[in-house]
């Protein structure tokens, strides 16, 4: 277990120091082709439930029962990775329906790691092998606003605990709630609405790199999560 953990502290040792990649390295990266992108469709024909599946969900489907490329899949199956063009359309639906939190987490991946990209790029933050990661590790995250009395104690700006990986999938029990999402080929972690049980009152969203992703929770507003070997 411990020459594990040391491999896998290198391992995300590796990733910081890859963080950031280029606007022409989608190529080698699985992309989704399933979710819309900004400007192919029209996002307001979708439901929620559509949306994560097409853009989220590990456990999509194929289109047409034909067998994906090894860098073009038919939808969130197998950890493909969404692009810019993506993230902007998943928030452009999130203006439109204030209750869809996957869009706000996407919001801020627009913001934080798309300026200055195409749409056919995948975000800032993309490193390759974080879908192959497994064991456990540790896991942050919080609230960042200020609040008091009973929002306080539900809205708190520091959890942590243990997250178990298992080559593309997470887990982790925080704040009476299970979590469970993907991990996809460009080292995204996505955890939407149906990932969280007992489901929270308020819909609650994670999405964007492993080691800095973006929580947003329909009450709290937005927060940080992020990974670290233990």
């Amino acid at each position: 277990m411990s020459k594990f953990l040391g491999l896998a502290g290198l391992a995300l040792a590796g990733l910081w120091a890859g963080l950031w990649a280029g606007p022409g390295e989608a190529q080698q990266f699985k992309m989704n082709v399933g979710c819309p992108t900004l400007g192919s469709a029209d996002i307001g024909k979708y439901t929620i439930d559509e949306l994560n599946k097409l853009c989220h969900n590990s456990a999509g489907t194929s289109a047409g029962g034909t067998a994906p490329s090894q860098t073009q899949m038919a939808t969130a199956e197998g950890g493909a990775s969404l692009s810019c063009g993506q993230h902007k359309a998943l928030a452009a639906f999130a203006r439109m329906n204030p209750g869809f939190v996957e869009g706000e987490t996407s919001q801020a991946v627009v913001e934080k790691y798309c300026a200055g990209k195409p749409d056919d790029a995948v975000p800032g933050g993309s490193q390759v092998g974080g879908n192959l990661l497994s064991g456990v590790f540790r896991f942050e995250r919080g609230y960042h606003g200020s609040y008091s009395g009973a929002k306080a104690r539900i809205c708190k700006p520091y959890y942590s605990g243990d997250a178990y990986l298992e080559r593309g999938h997470i887990t982790f029990t925080s704040g009476g709630h299970t979590w469970r999402g993907t991990i996809s080929d460009n080292s995204f972690l996505s955890i939407t609405r149906e990932g969280v049980t007992p489901r929270p009152k308020n819909p609650t969203s994670i999405s964007g790199p492993m080691l800095e992703a973006e929580l947003y929770n329909g009450y709290c507003g937005r927060g940080f999560f992020r990974l670290s070997a233990k």
